[in-house]
């Protein structure tokens, strides 16, 4: 065997090997490229991926030693890379990522396969940042937690800097992740561990995860343009007192198996644990598919300012409050919010109020028809000119609910796959 690989070496062209990058090992060639791959740990380096070549995620590829040893990852517009069954990227605390695509050249994460994908086919893209989180004792200095659905090694998560800076998420796709760790242990096609708001998140894409699409594990990251379609589970997760910011957001749940719009919770014990999730949403539009549960699902003490907008055609309800902690610390407002479902809100008896009531007395909200038409939902609703714009100025300036202002609005077309077919 030894020889058989000297002689490959030998009679192979140089220029071949040359073209991977320093810290990458050519495995082959893949659709006419050199695939080169990414395996084992980064540590104190910074690698570069250019979009001359494909990279094969062999398994767990860690990036820094845990805000010691950082590292870097700097991958080029137009680059793809793809995932081995259970193969992932955990970029560690105090290192940074910057996968900065552009529009008609996304950065893309997917399978190995080129045909008959489906998800679940590698793990996915997990973020750890220094940012705070609650699922700790009160009192405690820094609160960390370790990342689930790793099990090489622990890896930690949660700090005390909210500016906390993990790099540059832009025109980026993640898709067919989520392997099975094991049994009911999937990864999130995107897992933001205690991400701080130095990070940039703008432009991303979560297409058919056997997972969440995106889920924020406390932190303070606030992101724009994501675009969640055809995952198995929920499409957006926050717990662990997240309590970023999040404009221009569109959902469309698969038909075939998904569960919730959003599923959001504080933290499953104590549910009043601080920081308090609370994160504020602006425009945007949750379709639900034939076998999507709840349009959102509020829960275990969350807040959230959810503002502009549209929930519609979810199986189960638009919207459903869970647990007292949620209903009666005052935290929770949804305005200028459209809910179009066979049935709007939960009504159980051991709600302490009815959230049909609670809902329609909030500012601008209204349960009529969506009237939704066109490629893009939102367009010639009722909804255009209800928008109201959040005082922050994370927030672009708006006059509409969901995720488009009209047919003009094409922000999530080009770079995404799978969108509203």
């Amino acid at each position: 065997m030894k020889m058989t690989l000297a002689l490959l070496s030998f009679v192979l062209p140089t220029a071949l090997f040359a073209a991977c990058p320093q810290g990458t090992t050519l495995k082959g060639q893949l659709e006419g490229m050199n695939l080169c791959a990414l395996k084992g740990k980064y540590l104190n380096s910074e690698l570069l991926l250019t979009a001359n070549n494909r990279y094969l995620i062999e398994d767990g590829v860690f990036f820094g030693g845990d805000n010691k040893e950082n590292s870097t990852l700097r991958i080029q517009a137009g680059t793809t890379l793809h995932g081995n069954p259970g193969a992932f990227i955990a970029i560690l605390r105090g290192s940074k990522i910057f996968a900065e695509g552009t529009e008609t050249k996304p950065v893309v994460f997917t399978s190995l396969k080129l045909t008959n994908r489906k998800r679940g086919e590698w793990g996915g893209l997990v973020i750890n940042g220094n940012a705070p989180i609650n699922a700790c004792k009160p009192g405690t200095a820094v609160c960390e937690a370790v990342s689930e659905g790793i099990k090489v090694e622990p890896v930690l998560f949660g700090g005390n800097n909210t500016e906390d800076n993990s790099g540059v998420l832009r025109y980026v796709r993640v898709e067919f992740a989520g392997y099975p760790i094991s049994q009911d242990n999937e990864l999130n096609g995107i897992t933001f561990n205690g991400v701080g708001a130095g990070t940039e998140i703008d432009f991303i894409q979560v297409n058919m995860n056997a997972d969440d699409g995106i889920e924020f594990f406390g932190g303070t990251a606030n992101a724009k343009h994501v675009v969640l379609t055809n995952n198995e589970d929920d499409s957006l997760d926050w717990d662990m007192g997240y309590t970023g910011k999040i404009q221009f957001l569109v959902v469309e749940q698969a038909n075939d198996n998904a569960d919730n719009g959003i599923e959001a919770d504080n933290l499953k014990s104590p549910m009043n644990a601080q920081p308090r999730s609370n994160p504020t949403i602006s425009n945007a539009t949750f379709l639900g598919g034939k076998v999507s549960a709840y349009g959102m699902l509020l829960r275990r003490g969350t807040s959230a300012h959810i503002i502009n907008t549209i929930v519609t055609g979810f199986t189960k309800a638009c919207i459903n409050l869970d647990d007292a902690e949620t209903f009666n610390h005052g935290g929770l407002k949804i305005e200028n919010t459209l809910v179009d479902c066979k049935t709007n809100f939960v009504v159980e008896s051991s709600d302490p109020w009815s959230t049909a009531v609670w809902f329609n007395t909030l500012g601008g909200n209204m349960t009529v028809p969506a009237q939704l038409n066109g490629w893009f939902p939102g367009v010639a609703s009722p909804a255009r000119g209800a928008g109201v714009t959040p005082e922050d100025l994370f927030f672009d300036p708006v006059d509409y609910l969901g995720a488009f202002a009209d047919v003009s609005d094409v922000w999530a077309m080009g770079w995404t796959s799978n969108v509203l077919e």
